[in-house]
């Protein structure tokens, strides 16, 4: 669905989308500006093509845009009203993708080869056995040689566990994602997609599933990958890169 927003509606919005976020993920702007850096370490080049998977409006991808002008960057959401946002706001060249990753469907929309997958905030939506899908399904869509970072509530060692991940770091007497919603809502043009929103939303459910790092790399070696590297850590949120070759198949 297509429609016209105001680009400093757009701007607004989408800068406080990334205060909104760094109210639950501490570190945010540290974790990414990490694993940008350890993307061409590990890799030994930049990325040609990139799939940012629950990539929201695009926020991540203007900073993969940022680092590496030339990379063909695919934004993966569920979400209609954030994907309109990052169509407004990125590059004519960023392609974005309506998909579910609770279904393993979403390859299909994604395409391949990728050589490099990220994903911030996004794996505790789905519960233990999908992740674990999940993370072959990435697999089989990176190169030979591609690279996943995962951005998420992962503590160093504790029982795999479904939490309120939204709301751990959160006051009583505030919500800053609804209050964020809120802001959209008073917005006539935005009223078409809100009600798809609603829709979809009806009908997906959040797992809120944390698990350790240990579970996150044993689960992603079955998968095929490599050793999981920890690039960053603020108490229970971490970062992990995971390179595509060198697990068990």
């Amino acid at each position: 669905m297509s429609i016209l927003l105001a680009p400093e509606d757009v701007a607004g919005w989408r800068r406080d989308w990334e205060t909104m976020m760094r109210h639950y993920q501490p570190g945010r702007d540290v974790l990414v500006t990490a694993g940008l850096d350890a993307v061409e370490a590990l890799s030994g080049r930049p990325p040609r093509r990139v799939l940012d998977v629950g990539g929201g409006p695009g926020t991540t991808a203007d900073a993969v845009l940022a680092r590496w002008p030339g990379a063909q960057v695919t934004v993966l959401d569920v979400d209609p009203v954030l994907l309109a946002l990052a169509d407004a706001a990125l590059p004519s060249g960023v392609r974005t993708v309506s998909a579910d990753i609770d279904s393993p469907d979403w390859t299909a929309f994604a395409g391949d080869p990728f050589d490099l997958v990220l994903t911030i905030m996004t794996a505790h939506y789905l519960p233990e056995q999908r992740l674990r899908d999940w993370y072959a399904e990435v697999h089989r869509v990176l190169r030979p040689d591609g690279l996943l970072l995962v951005a998420d509530p992962i503590p160093n060692d504790a029982p795999a566990r479904a939490t309120a991940v939204r709301r751990q770091r959160q006051d009583s007497a505030e919500d800053p994602w609804a209050d964020w919603w809120r802001q959209l809502a008073g917005h006539p043009e935005l009223e078409p997609l809100l009600r798809r929103r609603a829709t979809i939303l009806a009908g997906l459910t959040s797992a809120e599933f944390v698990a350790p790092a240990h579970w996150h790399g044993e689960a992603a070696s079955r998968a095929g990958f490599g050793p999981a590297v920890t690039l960053w850590r603020d108490g229970d949120h971490a970062l992990l890169a995971l390179p595509a070759s060198g697990g068990v198949p």
